[in-house]
């Protein structure tokens, strides 16, 4: 988990226990554990500083943008897939014979 605080400081952490509204935490780097209380819907560290708690499983994985070169394929599959697609003719699907690259 991450824990960021109000001043813009984040620091990772691993729950030890938790339950009723309060958490113990190991901190990374931190000789001791912390407590973190949730009142009134925020969580709250030990000296009444609210934090913000991102766990791991909320943590965005970066994604590869797309470009268009990823989105081309040969004239001859696509000319292939456009007549599949507008005379429907299932018959065909088996039978291509270009090879789709990635770029």
């Amino acid at each position: 988990m991450t824990i960021k605080y109000s001043d813009g400081r984040t620091i990772e952490g691993v729950i030890l226990a938790s339950g009723d509204g309060a958490m113990r935490v190991a901190l990374k780097g931190a000789d001791d554990a912390v407590d973190f209380a949730f009142i009134a819907g925020t969580w709250v560290s030990e000296n009444g500083e609210p934090i913000v708690i991102e766990y791991a499983w909320q943590q965005h994985a970066v994604k590869e943008s797309v470009s268009e070169a990823d989105c081309i394929c040969p004239k001859e599959l696509a000319s292939r897939l456009i007549h599949l697609l507008l005379n429907g003719d299932s018959a065909d699907v088996g039978t291509f014979d270009v090879p789709f690259t990635q770029h």
